[in-house]
């Protein structure tokens, strides 16, 4: 009868440890609701020191500069806080030349390469987008904060050996254009799906990625975060006496 009372009482322990520890998925913070993990991706964009970036636009070129006919599909890009950034743009003219510009954004002002001279000079006044403006607390972090209707866990993925968590929404095209600039194909009133993955420790983003109807749509993604980078202010040739 002892052994008896003794097994029950053991068995009813492990009931209680069962019952009372927290979940694989609480431990890892997939407990949480989809927009604390918005939140978190905001706060760690803020936090960034530094981190390189590609955008990518997938589908139908998008202009960089309409006035001339000049698209592109591709930007290699490196952000160092708060407020430089210098990106490697693959664009192509109206003839269908591809060629590869710099394009630098520092507090002195916006610089842009020729591509044929690789000569850096004031970049066109009506040049929309700022790269800068992506990791403003204006920009991708206001937009994860406030923007995100219908924001759900879509579930976790393995990205460059780390463990990132998939979620999935969607933002109104006119906060979307805010970000992108001129090159924008977004209609203001319509919604688009947006998918963001982001470290499951550390809240950094890795991808974000907005849909567009027929095959279009754009990417970002990040890597080397917190990594020493330089951006320097372009030199201007000398004028011309």
């Amino acid at each position: 009868m002892r052994n008896a009372c003794t097994l029950l009482a053991v068995v009813g322990l492990i009931e209680v440890a069962v019952f009372t520890a927290p979940s694989v998925h609480a431990q890892s913070g997939r407990g949480k609701a989809p927009q604390d993990h918005l939140n978190a991706a905001a706060d760690a964009i803020l936090k960034l020191k530094s981190a390189q970036f590609t955008l990518t636009r997938e589908g139908a070129p998008a202009f960089l500069d309409e006035k001339t006919g000049i698209t592109f599909t591709a930007a290699q890009c490196l952000y160092a806080m708060p407020d430089r950034v210098s990106c490697n743009v693959k664009v192509s003219s109206k003839n269908g030349t591809v060629l590869q510009l710099t394009r630098v954004w520092v507090p002195e002002g916006t610089f842009q390469s020729n591509p044929l001279t690789r000569q850096f000079g004031k970049a066109p006044a009506d040049s929309s987008f700022n790269g800068v403006v992506l990791f403003a607390r204006t920009g991708i972090p206001d937009i994860l904060r406030t923007s995100v209707q219908k924001p759900q866990l879509a579930g976790g993925e393995a990205i460059g050996g780390k463990n990132a968590l998939h979620l999935k929404g969607e933002v109104r095209g006119d906060k979307l254009n805010a970000l992108i600039g001129a090159g924008s194909t977004l209609k203001s009133e319509q919604m688009y799906p947006v998918d963001l993955w982001m470290e499951e420790q550390t809240g950094n983003p890795v991808r974000i990625h907005v849909t567009e109807p027929e095959g279009n749509g754009w990417l970002i993604e990040l890597s080397a975060v917190n990594e020493p980078v330089d951006i320097p202010t372009p030199k201007l040739p000398e004028p011309k006496p």
